[in-house]
């Protein structure tokens, strides 16, 4: 697939199955990344077959990060994610089911995925300041929050239909004009349709997913 087929095909005639969909988000201090991470989606099987660098809207934080809303962080977390630009990847995996291939990536269980491996930084705070953290007593609160947030490289969605509900609340305007030029995959119409609800996003709390 070639990256620039989305915006500019004349007619796409393909079929892309919604199980060969996947989404993910690139963090702010990770931009610079994009070819690192580009090249070990390929060696794995996949691709990205549209990106965009955006700030995130406040519904789309409120909805991936859906479980994390009452943590002590979240309102921070938001600001720095809506404030600053991520890279926003719809990623493609002919015979796959990207999402989960994407998610082993990043995390298997408790561990890091390759993606995180290669390009995580370790924040500079120590134990003590995340205890304090934790207890919301550190003087710096808010600065942990966003260090914290940022060290941990990218953010998958857990399953396809996660996947396919942050594209359309990213992208959905977008990809109705895509649509109507003839430009997008006509297997992914329906995720964009005004009338068409998905269930909301079920992600862990955690603040490094």
């Amino acid at each position: 697939m070639d990256i620039e087929r989305l915006k500019n095909a004349p007619e796409i005639k393909e079929v892309i199955p919604k199980r060969e969909i996947a989404f993910a988000f690139i963090k702010p201090d990770f931009l610079e990344d994009l070819p690192v991470i580009e090249t070990i989606l390929l060696e794995h099987g996949l691709e990205v077959i549209y990106r965009d660098k955006v700030h995130l809207n406040e519904m789309a934080v409120d909805s991936i990060y859906k479980e994390s809303k009452n943590e002590h962080f979240y309102d921070t977390m938001k600001k720095y994610l809506t404030t600053h630009e991520v890279i926003v990847l719809m990623v493609g995996g002919k015979g796959l089911e990207a999402q989960k291939v994407l998610l082993n990536l990043k995390k298997t269980g408790d561990k890091n995925g390759i993606i995180r491996e290669r390009l995580q930084k370790e924040p500079p705070v120590k134990q003590e300041d995340v205890e304090l953290w934790e207890r919301k007593e550190h003087p710096n609160q808010d600065e942990v929050s966003i260090l914290l947030t940022q060290s941990n490289v990218i953010h998958t969605a857990d399953s396809t239909e996660e996947a396919l509900a942050s594209l359309k609340l990213i992208f959905g305007d977008k990809f109705e004009d895509m649509k109507k030029k003839g430009n997008l995959p006509a297997e992914l119409w329906d995720i964009f349709e005004k009338d068409n609800t998905f269930a909301t996003p079920s992600y862990s709390s955690e603040i490094n997913k």
